[in-house]
C-alpha cells in the first residue's frame, strides 16, 4: 500500500537530465562534494548501510573533497554517544578530508549530545573558493525542521550579501514549495517554509540540499527545478538507511574552473554506479573558480548561536 502511495505521489523534477558520469580519477581543476543523510542505524546489524556507503565511496570515488551531512546521523537518544563514535570512526575510512553536518530531527531530541560529540555549531556557514555551504540545523524535536526567526534573518543577510559566490543551503527537511514530492506531507516539510521562498525570489540560491525523505529515487523523484524558482536546484540526498523502500543512496555535485554549471549525480551504494539517467547539469549563477580548496567556517554573529560544549 505504502509502496503504491509513494509512487503515486512521485514527480519529475523541472530540469533536463542527461546520462552524466564523473570520471574516479579527479582532474586538478575539478571540486566534489559528497552529500547524504539519514544514517541513523537502529542497532549495530545496519552499521553496514553506512559502512558500504563509505567502502564505495573510498573504492570508486577517490578524490571527494568536501562531504556534507544533511541531518539525522542516529536514531535514538539513548547511547547516543557510542553510535556518534561510529559515525565518526567510520567515515575516516572514506579518505575525504573536510566534513561538515546538521543537526535532523533525530539530534533534536538530544541537540547537547550532538554539539559535544560532533563538534559543529547548530548553525554556520562554510566558505571554500568561491563557494558559500549555509547549514541551519533542526532547532526542535518535530518531524519538521524548525528553524528560528534569528536564524532566518542570519540565511537572508549571507544570500543577499554573497551574490558573487555560488551559494548552497542545506536543511533536513525541504521547502514546501521545493517542488519535490515529499514536500506534498505536511511532516515531511520546513516549518514557515514561505519566509524562505519570498527571499528566493528575489535573490534565488543555487543549490538547496535536503534529506528527510527515505523514499528511494526510483519511485520519487530527488531532484527538482520548480518554475517559481528557476535558477535553483532542490535536491534531495536521503537516504543512506536501508528500507524495504529506500535503498543506499546519495549525491555527488562536481564543479570545474571556470565552468558555469554544476553536475549532480544521484549514487546508487549497493550497486556501485549511478542511478540511471539520473545526471542533471545545473546552470550556476555565477562560474566556479578553484581556489585552494581550503574551506573556512563563518559563524552567526549573534550572542545565542549554540556552539559546541566541552565534552
Amino acid at each position: 500500500m505504502a509502496l503504491a502511495i509513494a509512487a503515486g505521489l512521485a514527480v519529475a523534477a523541472c530540469h533536463v537530465s542527461a546520462r552524466l558520469e564523473i570520471p574516479a580519477e579527479k582532474p586538478r581543476d575539478v571540486f566534489r562534494i559528497w552529500a547524504h543523510s539519514d544514517i541513523q542505524p537502529v542497532d549495530e546489524k545496519e552499521f553496514f548501510h553506512y559502512e558500504t556507503a563509505i567502502d564505495d565511496i573510498a573504492l570508486s570515488l577517490p578524490g571527494i573533497d568536501l562531504a556534507l551531512v544533511a541531518g539525522d546521523i542516529v536514531y535514538a537518544k539513548k547511547d547516543a554517544a557510542r553510535f556518534y563514535r561510529w559515525f565518526l570512526d567510520t567515515r575516516e575510512r572514506a579518505g575525504i578530508p573536510h566534513w561538515f553536518e546538521i543537526a535532523g530531527n533525530h539530534e533534536a531530541r538530544d541537540l547537547d549530545a550532538y554539539l559535544r560529540n560532533i563538534r559543529k555549531p547548530l548553525h554556520y556557514a562554510v566558505a571554500v573558493d568561491n563557494i558559500l555551504v549555509i547549514l541551519m540545523s533542526d532547532e526542535k524535536r518535530t518531524p519538521q525542521s524548525e528553524i528560528s526567526q534569528t536564524t532566518f534573518e542570519w540565511w537572508k543577510g549571507l544570500v543577499i550579501a554573497n551574490r558573487d559566490r555560488i551559494l548552497i543551503t542545506v536543511t533536513h527537511a525541504c521547502l514546501a514549495g521545493s517542488g519535490l514530492g515529499s514536500s506534498r506531507f505536511p511532516t515531511m516539510r520546513m516549518a514557515s517554509s514561505k519566509r524562505f521562498e519570498d527571499v528566493l525570489e528575489k535573490y534565488p540560491v543555487d543549490l538547496w540540499i535536503s534529506g528527510h525523505n527515505h523514499i528511494t529515487s526510483s519511485i520519487m523523484s530527488k531532484l527538482s527545478l520548480p518554475r517559481a524558482y528557476p535558477r535553483t536546484l532542490f535536491v534531495e540526498v536521503a537516504s543512506i538507511h536501508l528500507t524495504a523502500l529506500s535503498g543506499i543512496e546519495s549525491c555527488v555535485f562536481e564543479f570545474r574552473d571556470g565552468s558555469g554549471t554544476c553536475i549532480v549525480l544521484q549514487r546508487d551504494h549497493q550497486s556501485g554506479r549511478f542511478a540511471p539517467a539520473s545526471g542533471v547539469s545545473h546552470e550556476l549563477r555565477v562560474p566556479y573558480r578553484r581556489g585552494n580548496g581550503v574551506p573556512e567556517i563563518l559563524l552567526p554573529d549573534r550572542d545565542d548561536a549554540r556552539v559546541p560544549r566541552e565534552p
